[in-house]
């Protein structure tokens, strides 16, 4: 939906495939929450947002509002979380050793908000690296943007097998996973020689 805008706090509804939908909240631009919800209509009645578990909150590019969004929820049917959106972030390394173009990276904290630029925002823990920062690099999101095919990706893989990771961590943390070929293909976030 190209004329769709984005306000922040404003729910709308992602088509996955044929028969699968999720709902996603914007958050400080550029960024969006998605939940443990889906169905197979797009049709959503009686939804409160803030009793089902966030899966994850990544930046987006205009590209995913234009492939994945199909409409904006009215909030008679869906009220929207009031949790504000995500502070810590990682921001990965440019990696000028050859291979992978990034390789390890920092927490950063852009603020709730998301007023904070990622070049300007504090380390809240510099130089991430396994296994001590396993839980953090597990738990918080990479800075890099998401298009709309990565993302449609990672969310169908989800609700058909309950797994929730971003690809590109296997390159930018080599070692933090070790069921890479189980997984296979892997999401277009990887490039294919990667897959």
């Amino acid at each position: 939906m190209e004329d769709i805008q984005r306000k922040t706090g404003d729910v709308v509804v992602i088509k996955l495939g044929a028969h699968l939908f999720t709902l996603a909240q914007f958050l400080a631009s550029p960024s969006m929450r998605f939940y443990d919800i889906s169905n197979a209509t797009g049709t959503w009645k009686n939804i409160d947002l803030n009793k089902f578990n966030p899966l994850f909150s990544v930046f987006v590019s205009r590209e995913v509002l234009q492939n994945l969004v199909v409409g904006r929820v009215d909030q008679s049917s869906v009220m929207a979380s009031i949790e504000l959106g995500e502070s810590l972030w990682i921001k990965p390394h440019l990696n000028f050793d050859g291979g992978f173009a990034f390789r390890g990276g920092n927490l950063i904290d852009i603020g709730p908000d998301g007023r904070i630029e990622t070049t300007e925002a504090p380390v809240i823990k510099a130089d991430l690296s396994l296994p001590e920062d396993r839980k953090l690099i597990e738990k918080y999101e990479l800075t890099n943007m998401w298009g709309a095919e990565p993302l449609r990706e990672r969310l169908a893989r989800y609700f058909e097998t309950g797994i929730n990771r971003d690809d590109l961590k296997f390159e930018v943390f080599p070692g933090l996973w070790s069921d890479r070929k189980k997984l296979r293909p892997l999401t277009s976030r990887l490039p294919v020689p990667l897959r």
